[in-house]
């Protein structure tokens, strides 16, 4: 059976990129920033945790106006959210991040993760679903692969708006 997930994260040569090819992936010298929609403390803690092992600077926010609020202040191309928020629906919060004038993958913290809720990430404007609770090399290859798919988009986004003009 053809599993598009599997797909998706597959390089030029049709095999998935080793860990050594993922860390290749990242710019030299540009570290990842992520933004993190979370409400629990634990979760949010071992997010905080994870991110300082790899050198990440992550910015955790409870809600989805925070986030919009972090990435207007300064765009960042990689969004993490928790598909438990009280009070938002994951959907309802990766539209509006989606509607955001800067591209923002956004990657769904899920206990749940199979192919049915895979596609409507997909299919609401996500990039990918993680696993909760966050097993660090799970979520280092999802962040990997969002940041450099994401991440030409950002910097070529940013090119145009800071490009001088004659």
């Amino acid at each position: 059976m053809f599993d598009l997930r599997r797909w998706v994260h597959m390089g030029k040569s049709g095999r998935e990129a080793t860990p050594e090819q993922l860390g290749k992936t990242l710019p030299a010298g540009e570290p990842v920033k992520l933004v993190a929609i979370m409400q629990n403390p634990d979760e949010a803690a071992a997010l905080r945790q994870i991110a300082a092992d790899y050198g990440w600077r992550v910015s955790i926010v409870g809600s989805s106006d925070a986030a919009i609020a972090a990435l207007n202040e300064q765009p960042i191309p990689l969004v993490i959210c928790d598909g438990d928020l009280s009070g938002e629906a994951w959907r309802d919060v990766l539209a509006r991040i989606a509607a955001q004038p800067q591209a923002v993958c956004v990657l769904l913290a899920s206990r749940v993760v199979d192919d049915y809720l895979w596609h409507q990430v997909i299919r609401h404007h996500g990039y990918d679903v993680v696993a909760k609770p966050f097993q660090p090399e799970e979520l280092r290859r999802a962040v990997t692969f969002a940041w450099s798919w994401r991440g030409w988009a950002y910097r070529r986004h940013t090119e145009v708006l800071h490009k001088p003009t004659a």
